[in-house]
């Protein structure tokens, strides 16, 4: 009793620390406007600064995700949030823009320290089984903390100043950090206990189902990053409409893809706690609502409901493949490199899409992107069909 009690408050500790760190990564989009007004930061340098944000995180993740099998998940955690929020709070002291960049780079790669950590907390805390469903409640503090991150800055920088939008989620990072030590002090790397059974970093990337499950990783991705890059643009080029107008009907999309996260512990146990048949079920929506986006949707209403139900299925898959599948490898202490692997290649597959995606809109319009959007759905489907099949004739023989 007394043990799940500890385990309980570890889990919501980690849990706000995680809802945190999306505070603290949030703000800069926030802030941007005032930050631009003020002449703080050019158009341009805010551009370079969220696009460093995501390449240092993706190369963090597959670096991190392997010394977090082999390192106590205090250390990970406590310098992760104690150096994304001391990123944070000298970012508040608006230093010129070469000291802004390096600590905006320092709080990413700091910020790439964490999940498989978070993993390794739960796994180590729980059974199995249990852990996949307190994983799929742990995830929703990404939605928790993009909706707190908008609301909280926004009142931070309406009635302090834009200063207070890195200072205040600085020292709520910092604080859940130092409390995230006491917490996890006792919990030991996973590899410890399985030193003889884990796999090292080399093998594990030439294992044939982590790289099929690469390509839906890849093709999620792709669907995830390019429907928040070109969403407003496509919204204006498409139905000819002002920027505030379609303010209104983009801001659905990313609303709706929140319900995704928050409704994910439901759809996982209405799946039988199989997060394959979860990500099934999302890439047969994101097909099928990719359908009426090529053919040309009758009105912006629909084509916002057919993105914001695809952006749903995306942050589910997301879930499924990021935080629930890496949970597999847990008898050979993998669990952080394997989700470091597979968000290395969901930051991968949605950068190189953007680059493509950026010509072919130029030269063809919308259409081959909405098309690919199927192609690949159907693809990931057959081959996550795959692996449950082969997981299940495993399961058989054993």
């Amino acid at each position: 009793m007394v043990q799940n009690r500890r385990n309980r408050l570890i889990f919501i500790v980690v849990y706000l620390a995680y809802t945190a760190i999306y505070i603290a990564r949030v703000n800069l989009s926030m802030a941007g406007p005032e930050l631009i007004a003020a002449n703080v930061l050019s158009t341009a340098q805010m551009g370079l600064l969220g696009s460093v944000f995501s390449t240092v995180y993706a190369v963090g993740r597959l670096i991190n995700g392997g010394l977090s099998d082999r390192t106590p998940p205090w250390v990970m955690l406590t310098c992760g949030l104690g150096v994304a929020g001391l990123s944070n709070l000298l970012v508040g002291m608006l230093p010129p823009f070469i000291g802004m960049f390096f600590l905006w780079t320092a709080n990413a790669y700091a910020q790439s320290m964490l999940w498989s950590s978070v993993l390794c907390v739960v796994s180590s805390m729980y059974e199995k089984n249990d852990a996949k469903q307190k994983t799929s409640i742990m995830v929703t503090s990404v939605a928790a903390g993009n909706i707190l991150g908008i609301v909280i800055n926004t009142l931070l920088i309406t009635r302090l100043g834009v200063r207070f939008a890195f200072v205040v989620p600085g020292i709520l990072t910092v604080v859940l950090g130092a409390l995230v030590f006491v917490g996890t002090r006792h919990i030991n790397p996973p590899v410890q206990a399985v030193e003889k059974k884990h796999v090292p970093m080399w093998q594990l990337l030439k294992n044939r189902e982590l790289c099929t499950m690469g390509v839906p990783a890849v093709v999620h991705g792709i669907m995830k990053e390019n429907i928040s890059l070109w969403m407003t643009v496509y919204m204006i080029d498409t139905y000819c409409v002002d920027l505030s107008t379609s303010a209104y009907y983009v801001l659905l999309i990313p609303s709706i893809g929140f319900v995704g996260r928050l409704v994910y512990p439901a759809c996982y146990r209405f799946c039988r706690g199989n997060e394959n048949t979860v990500s099934l079920v999302g890439f047969a929506v994101c097909a099928l609502c990719a359908v009426p986006l090529f053919f040309g949707a009758i009105n912006m209403m629909v084509s916002v409901l057919c993105l914001g139900l695809i952006y749903t299925a995306v942050s589910m898959i997301n879930t499924s493949i990021l935080s629930i599948y890496p949970l597999h490898y847990l008898k050979t202490g993998n669990v952080a490199s394997v989700s470091g692997i597979m968000d290395f290649a969901t930051y991968l597959g949605g950068g190189v899409a953007s680059v493509i995606y950026g010509i072919t809109i130029e030269r063809f319009g919308y259409l081959p992107m909405f098309a690919s959007w199927v192609v690949t759905s159907l693809i990931s489907m057959v081959l996550i069909q795959k692996i449950k099949n082969d997981r299940k004739r495993e399961e058989q023989t054993t």
